[in-house]
């Protein structure tokens, strides 16, 4: 079984009661997530295809270190609105931090595209063996058949 991942359609959307759209500009931003001392990291740049939208080639996840760090062990005085300033300024101006600025994708990512190939390196592709060796000889077959027209073509060019 196949799964397409497509964004919601506008008809969708506008059936939605108004609850469900309070916290719409969030949704394609890259902000931190603040609940009290614990911060999570919201970041829809990984997954810009599940939005319809061009996914270039993600760039590490944004976690400072110091994220981490945190714990309310011995810290009954700490001024959390302080040490969080600057991801507390991130979220209030949310809007300038969205991510829906890139292109729709229209039709599929060929098999050269440079997030493809960047995918391909970093995914697994299959939990089942049988069907892993299966798609491993197509691969090598769809290598070296581009391999031979890429000869062909430089052979003529030549």
């Amino acid at each position: 079984m196949q799964f397409l991942w497509e964004p919601y359609t506008a008809t969708v959307m506008s059936a939605l009661p108004p609850i469900c759209l309070i916290g719409s500009v969030a949704w394609c931003t890259v902000v931190p997530l603040i609940c009290f001392h614990i911060v999570e990291w919201h970041q829809p740049d990984r997954v810009l295809r599940q939005f319809g939208m061009q996914q270039p080639i993600p760039e590490c996840p944004s976690q400072p270190l110091n994220i981490h760090g945190l714990t309310l062990k011995g810290k009954h005085d700490e001024n959390w609105f302080q040490l969080l300033a600057s991801m507390i300024s991130q979220w209030n101006n949310r809007a300038e931090f969205r991510v829906d600025v890139y292109p729709r994708q229209e039709g599929l990512l060929s098999f050269n595209f440079d997030y493809m190939v960047w995918y391909r390196r970093k995914t697994k592709m299959f939990v089942d063996l049988k069907n892993a060796n299966t798609a491993t000889l197509v691969f090598i077959s769809f290598s070296i058949f581009n391999f031979k027209l890429f000869f062909k073509a430089t052979t003529l060019i030549c």
